[in-house]
């Protein structure tokens, strides 16, 4: 997510946008807003982290070498990496500008969030948990990676409605393969489909 957020930052740089801007127009929910649609990350020592944790910990003994490759293929979250394989190189160059606006949306509402609730990463609360991926330094909750698939998804499927299953799908399998890799718990992938959901919804408003 550290590339996601240098990109931001390159973009406010060499624009001076802000969220009335013409040329770039870049738009944040506010932290009462951000709470409001995806609600506290699991307790400590609650039930449902104790299942975050089962979960993770499942899919660690039984991941293979192959899935942590493909996890790790999508370390940074871009359109080439998440969806690639769905689209032409002459798919790709038609949508590619009609996503940056996009891009900088997801990135700046995660950055928001995930210094909103701080909450640690699963191997960094949990020794048992060894992710088979590159690490992430930035904070769990919600998924960043989660919200840029499930959005950009979501445009593919206005694109090329009759592919929107497809699309779907692969957000979906980039969204576990966070949890696959190890490095996000379940329920920071259900709070990244609900944001993503609600940028999604705001983008096509704005």
């Amino acid at each position: 997510m550290r590339n996601l957020i240098a990109l931001i930052s390159v973009l406010f740089i060499a624009t001076s946008v802000s969220a009335s801007d013409e040329k770039l127009r870049v738009s944040w929910f506010s932290k009462d807003k951000i709470r409001e649609i995806i609600g506290d990350f699991p307790a400590p020592g609650s039930v449902e982290e104790a299942y975050d944790f089962q979960v993770l910990l499942d899919y660690q003994a039984t991941r293979t070498q192959a899935e942590c490759d493909e996890a790790a293929a999508e370390k940074t979250p871009t359109l080439k990496s998440m969806f690639g394989d769905l689209l032409t190189k002459k798919e790709m160059r038609r949508v590619w500008p009609h996503f940056i606006e996009a891009y900088a949306t997801v990135g700046l509402n995660s950055a928001i969030s995930k210094k909103l609730f701080d909450r640690p990463r699963p191997f960094n609360a949990n020794p048992a948990v060894v992710p088979c991926i590159p690490l992430a330094t930035s904070k769990a909750y919600p998924s960043g990676h989660t919200m840029i698939a499930r959005v950009f998804a979501r445009m593919l499927s206005g694109f090329y409605p009759d592919r929107e299953n497809e699309f779907m799908h692969r957000a979906d399998e980039v969204a576990l393969n966070r949890v696959i890799g190890g490095v996000h718990h379940p329920s920071d992938i259900v709070a990244g489909k609900k944001l993503g959901d609600a940028i999604f919804e705001q983008l096509l408003q704005n």
